[in-house]
């Protein structure tokens, strides 16, 4: 097998050591890549090899202070305070920020070389996947390090650089672009690859962006750009006549799984809602419990996986694990190891995470649907939702708009998005919020959604309250040391 280079997308994007790798190796690494089967193994790589969701859950309302713990984590007490971080460790903001941009890196070599096969037609797929896999590296880059978006500042907030040719020099000259010129390049890649996307090519299609995946990528996408027909357009395509058989089915893994296989089924790739999966560099598993500063006894059992939360108080589904109070899990992530020694009792570790699934999807659409004020058809939604996640069975008949309103009257009063919200919907968003919060604990999108939504987080620390405004920069990571010694203009601070 001949060995493929990957270029670096640009070393002034990753620093110093990068550049010593790249000189050291580039006489030797360098192959031509021309052949389908080449580039479809270099696209196994543009895909980042790294996680955000400890830090995304860590600076979130999801966390909070495990006051029997000491701190141990500079990391976690630096996410937490909302100071960031320049450790390049793993499930660190330098460690994904490199990641991300090494899978638009091997996007970008995937693309390059198709043009230069000139293959037509039985190579569109690839192109398709490059496409799309592009896109979400640089989406997932934004909401990270931007704002959200507004369509108001958009042409002025800050956005990163898009980079969309392979790196041909040592050091290739990069400029952070308008958040407006950056979503719609995003916009762009993902209208023009999701087409060219066959779901035949792969054997194991959960690795990569088969047109479902994409069409769930574009419901995250629009509903996080706030164009709420193409939301419902997206998930419309994939969700079908039937998709309560499409999502998670808790009720019945609750009653049938062990929590080991609870575990496994929650990431493999024979879970019927999810729709992409990875295996990426990381150790959540196991920071996400030893964190002084996380999901904590009262979070997870008075505050999310708690009937309250549910719209018609009935006792939820999901299986809380932890042997103690400070040890409060779903289980959702599958540790594994490479590269192991067994008798140095060493390996990489690694996780298996679910990054796109049918269940995001529904809940995507019941969101556009209240920002249309079609409540009937945000109803029809939940009454599919609610019945796989419940513990015992109910009548849906008893989910009325009465219902929902009368629980959540009152509340959604500390939402504060881009966009103007009317009474009704912050009534109705906030009882999404809740389905929201419980689906996605751990996985870093409640993050997303305190950032998008303009929530205010309060910590506790010490005994003491710290409080993230809308509007506080702090929201937005600051980019590595290393980039802006590069020349990148620095997050406001």
């Amino acid at each position: 097998m001949k060995k493929i280079y990957i270029p670096l997308v640009s070393l002034s994007l990753f620093g110093l050591s990068s550049c010593d790798k790249f000189l050291d190796e580039l006489p030797d690494n360098r192959t031509e890549i021309d052949t389908v089967e080449e580039v479809q193994e270099l696209l196994v790589s543009a895909y980042p090899n790294g996680l955000y969701m400890d830090i995304a859950e860590t600076m979130s309302d999801n966390a909070s202070d495990k006051v029997t713990l000491p701190e141990s984590s500079p990391l976690n007490t630096d996410l937490y305070t909302w100071r960031g971080s320049n450790e390049t460790t793993r499930d660190t903001p330098v460690f994904y920020w490199t990641a991300a941009y090494n899978a638009i890196a091997s996007a970008n070599q995937a693309l390059a070389s198709l043009e230069q096969m000139k293959g037509g037609n039985a190579q569109k797929f690839l192109k398709g996947e490059a496409l799309v896999a592009r896109a979400y590296a640089h989406f997932m880059l934004a909401y990270l390090w931007c704002k959200p978006f507004n369509p108001a500042t958009a042409a002025t907030d800050l956005g990163l650089p898009y980079v969309d040719k392979p790196e041909t020099v040592v050091f290739g000259k990069y400029k952070r672009i308008s958040l407006e010129a950056f979503y719609n390049a995003i916009e762009k890649d993902l209208n023009e690859g999701l087409p060219l996307i066959d779901n035949t090519k792969y054997s194991k299609p959960k690795f990569h962006f088969t047109k479902e995946a994409a069409h769930a990528f574009a419901t995250r996408f629009y509903l996080y750009k706030g164009d709420w027909d193409k939301v419902i357009e997206h998930a419309d395509a994939i969700l079908g006549s039937n998709p309560q058989s499409k999502l998670r089915n808790e009720k019945v893994q609750q009653k049938s799984l062990t929590a080991l296989q609870k575990r496994e089924q929650n990431s493999s790739s024979a879970e019927v809602s999810n729709l992409l999966i990875a295996g990426v560099l990381s150790q959540y598993q196991f920071r996400q419990t030893s964190n002084k500063y996380g999901m904590t006894y009262d979070l997870m059992n008075n505050q999310i996986i708690n009937a309250r939360t549910h719209p018609l108080n009935l006792s939820w589904a999901y299986t809380v694990y932890g042997a103690t109070v400070n040890n409060q899990n779903l289980l959702k992530f599958q540790p594994y190891y490479t590269d192991m020694n067994v008798s140095a009792g060493t390996g990489v570790p690694h996780t298996m995470v679910t990054l796109l699934s049918y269940d995001e999807v529904i809940l995507n659409r019941m969101e556009a649907y209240l920002m249309k004020n079609e409540y009937t058809k945000f109803l029809d939604d939940l009454k599919v939702f609610l019945p796989v996640k419940t513990e015992a069975d109910f009548n849906t008949s008893g989910l009325t708009e009465s219902v929902i309103e009368t629980k959540y009257n009152g509340k959604g009063t500390d939402l504060d998005p881009a966009y103007t919200l009317n009474s009704r919907q912050r009534v109705w968003l906030a009882c999404l919020l809740d389905l929201r919060r419980v689906q996605f604990a751990f996985e870093g999108l409640r993050w997303f959604d305190n950032k998008r939504l303009g929530m205010k987080i309060t910590h506790l620390k010490d005994g003491a309250t710290i409080e993230l405004p809308k509007n506080d920069p702090r929201r937005e990571l600051q980019l590595p040391d290393y980039a802006i010694k590069q020349g990148l203009t620095a997050n406001p601070r």
